[in-house]
This record gives C-alpha cells, sequence and structure tokens, in this order.
C-alpha cells in the first residue's frame, strides 16, 4: 500500500466525506444547553419580546459536523420558558402557547465573526444552501413559521418584516410561500402553490448562487411556483441561516425541529 496523500485516510484512500460535500449537518436529538445572554455581557434576564435579547442553545457536534451547533435565540413576546420542549421526534420550538408569541433564532451570534461556509456566507463567493427538516402538528396556529437566509449584522428584530435582506419559506397556515426583502424594500410574497397539512414533516430548502440569486426547495425538489423575478442579493453581503415563528392563536401546535444541514453547492 502506498503513502497516503494528505488529508486521505489509510482505510480507504479517500479524502473525508464532510470535507468533499461541503456541509455540515446536525439533528435534533437531545436537549441543548441553554445559556443566558449575561454569559456574553448581554443581559441576565429572559428575552422580553420588545428587547429581543438573546438566549444561546448549544447543541454538540453531530454525526455531520466537526463544530457544534449554537443558535442564538430571542422569543417573540413575553417567555416563561429558555429552551425549546423534548418531542420523540426532535425539538419543540415553538414556546409559549399565546397568540403573537413564539421563538426565533440564527445560526450566527449577533455581532460575531460567524465561521464562514458554515454558520456564515458571503455573496460572491460559492454557492450556499440551508435546510431545515420540522413538523408542524396543527397548521392552523401559525402565523409565521419561516426559515431561510437573513443578513447576519442585524440583531434578532420583533417582526420579520423588520429585517432589511430575507430570503424564506414560510408556512402560513396551510401555504407555504416565498418571502424575500431586498435592501430594506418591502417584503415581497409569493404563494408556492404547495401546501403544509396537519402533523406532516418537510424539509424547507434555500439556496443563494455565487451572484446572489435565490432559489427554493420542498423536500428536494424546486418549489411549485416561484418568483418571477428571483431576489438577487448585493455581492459582499454575509448572511446567516434563521427561523422565526410566531403563534396565531392561544393552541399548541408542536413545531418540532428534526435535522439542520447548511453548506456550498
Amino acid at each position: 500500500m502506498g503513502i497516503p496523500l494528505y488529508g486521505q485516510n489509510k482505510q480507504g484512500g479517500k479524502i473525508d466525506d464532510v470535507l468533499i460535500n461541503s456541509k455540515n449537518v446536525w439533528t435534533f436529538d437531545r436537549p441543548p444547553m441553554v445559556l443566558d445572554d449575561g454569559m456574553l455581557g448581554g443581559a441576565q434576564k429572559l428575552a422580553d419580546g420588545t428587547a429581543q435579547d438573546v438566549v444561546l442553545h448549544q447543541y454538540p457536534a453531530g454525526s455531520g459536523s466537526i463544530y457544534g451547533l449554537q443558535l442564538a435565540a430571542s422569543y417573540n413576546g413575553t417567555q416563561d420558558i429558555d429552551g425549546p420542549a423534548v418531542a420523540s421526534t426532535g425539538m419543540n420550538y415553538e414556546g409559549d402557547e399565546a397568540d403573537d408569541e413564539g421563538f426565533q433564532w440564527a445560526m450566527s451570534y449577533p455581532g460575531s465573526k460567524g465561521i464562514e461556509n458554515v454558520d456564515s456566507f458571503t455573496v460572491g463567493g460559492p454557492a450556499f444552501y440551508a435546510k431545515l427538516k420540522y413538523s408542524i402538528e396543527d397548521v392552523s396556529i401559525t402565523d409565521d413559521c419561516a426559515f431561510g437566509f437573513r443578513l447576519k449584522s442585524q440583531a434578532s428584530n420583533a417582526a420579520l418584516d423588520n429585517y432589511t435582506d430575507v430570503a424564506c419559506l414560510n408556512q402560513q397556515n396551510t401555504a407555504i410561500n416565498v418571502e424575500s426583502i431586498l435592501n430594506n424594500a418591502t417584503t415581497v410574497t409569493t404563494d408556492t402553490t404547495d401546501n403544509w397539512g396537519d402533523g406532516e414533516t418537510h424539509t424547507v430548502e434555500v439556496r443563494i448562487s455565487k451572484a446572489g440569486v435565490a432559489s427554493y426547495r420542498l423536500d428536494g425538489r424546486a418549489v411549485t411556483t416561484s418568483p418571477t423575478a428571483d431576489v438577487t442579493f448585493d455581492a459582499g453581503d454575509v448572511f446567516t441561516p434563521f427561523m422565526f415563528f410566531l403563534h396565531s392563536s392561544a393552541a399548541s401546535c408542536d413545531v418540532i425541529l428534526q435535522e439542520l444541514e447548511t453548506g456550498l453547492l
């Protein structure tokens, strides 16, 4: 047997699959360590929905990534809990069962450098993507259940429309909509004509090309109806994957996260 090349393993002589695929995968199979933002100099209290204080959810590295998963979570509305609830299929991120309340999180902590091509992605570099697999028990209880990319430099906002640059798929009742914001303009909404039924599990995915063009996929395929004019973000813009959830009434809907994946295309 010859001497392995640098970066190859001795058994199979191939470069590590994680490096080949340039992807990272985390599964929500155990509760996170929850750290008050006071650990990093922030307010030592629960986020109150007005200040949008951050609470860190720290998950260990999974089999698909050498990195641990850290979510900079904040609460939409006053909450009585710090972290997600345990579920048999993952972690429940609906928060308190109250109207106009819920969770939001971003992968890159506000103001931090982030990890390039893991939780922080720059337009003009390689094309990148993020996908999230999750279930919703009662889709009628959601005002917003969005996942995709937003500008990394912004702190948590109280409303999805308050962000300046966004590309996401947003489940609202049974509808799955594309929602995008470019350079602080008005939110553009497109009905994909795809639907989300009670108790269903789907994988939503947003891709951004080297040129900054956003595209959207559901369960591994392009959404049925895409925007007629794709949003194109500016070169040099830095994005992070995020999720934004808000109840439409005081009832349970069980938004259970199962798997998160990010990487390069």
